[in-house]
């Protein structure tokens, strides 16, 4: 009969180690959870970056070649030539400066294309980091938990102990 109350201290004692040890398991469940989606946050933001600046950069290629272009058709131009008397320059340039192919736009509309793009692409890169700093914030609030909990459960243990 005197064996009874132990029992239930022991069960009781084990029973609240096994919770505390569920919920410790939950949260590293959850920080293993929000750090690989961090991760791929990370990794997002760094696919983003990249395809931006090479985006940019073809853009940028892209609009040097138009450029060089129109120079050498305004030079033709000067030369009192005409565009169509010369073999050098294509159809490519005279479709460009007359902006009649539709496949071969203007450069003031593909500018317009790639500030509207662009500006697309930044506020993406914007709001994915807003999800990152949020996610790196509450990973670090459940890190802050788990140690409390680490603690409460380690001091809990040295009690049962004495």
């Amino acid at each position: 009969m005197s064996f009874s109350p132990p029992t239930r201290r022991l069960s009781s004692t084990s029973s609240k180690e096994d919770l505390i040890n569920a919920y410790e398991a939950e949260e590293e469940r959850i920080i293993n959870h929000l750090s690989r989606k961090l991760e791929q946050l990370r990794e997002e933001k760094i696919d983003l970056e990249n395809t931006l600046e090479a985006e940019s950069e073809s853009h940028v290629n892209r609009m040097a070649r138009q450029l060089t272009a129109l120079r050498l058709v305004q030079q033709h131009g000067t030369s009192n030539s005409s565009p169509s008397a010369s073999p050098e320059i294509g159809l490519g340039f005279r479709s460009l400066v007359s902006g009649v192919h539709p496949m071969e736009p203007s450069a003031e509309t593909m500018l317009e294309a790639m500030r509207r793009e662009n500006e697309q692409l930044r506020s993406k890169l914007v709001e994915t980091e807003r999800d990152y700093v949020r996610i790196s914030r509450l990973n670090e609030v459940y890190r802050e938990e788990l140690i409390d909990h680490r603690r409460r459960v380690s001091y809990s243990r040295v009690e049962a102990r004495l």
